[in-house]
């Protein structure tokens, strides 16, 4: 099955070259090591993830708009249920 590709209005102001990208080495500078060594090693699981995002936006395209809402109201939900948990518990204390 050919997937439609996945175009962006030009308001955003972005591509889908600048979505679908490598990650920012210089954000993320503890994942440098893994990133090179996935590189060199297994570039095809690099790959997967950029097309298991791709798949996610494609999926979200077939919802209706108030299914794609219900989602993105549910996620809200779990969020606020995670973050009232984590505020609850005490920071980890280094031991001396």
């Amino acid at each position: 099955m050919l997937l439609p590709p996945i175009v962006l209005p030009a308001e955003l102001g972005v591509s889908v070259e600048d979505i679908f990208r490598p990650v920012d080495r210089s954000m993320v500078p503890e994942l440098s090591g893994l990133l090179d060594y996935l590189a060199e090693h297994h570039p095809l699981v690099l790959a997967a993830v950029a097309d298991v995002d791709r798949s996610l936006i494609w999926s979200m395209q077939e919802n209706t708009p108030l299914a794609n809402l219900d989602n993105a109201a549910r996620m809200a939900r779990d969020l606020s249920v995670l973050q009232e948990a984590m505020s609850r518990t005490k920071p980890h204390q280094p031991v001396a």
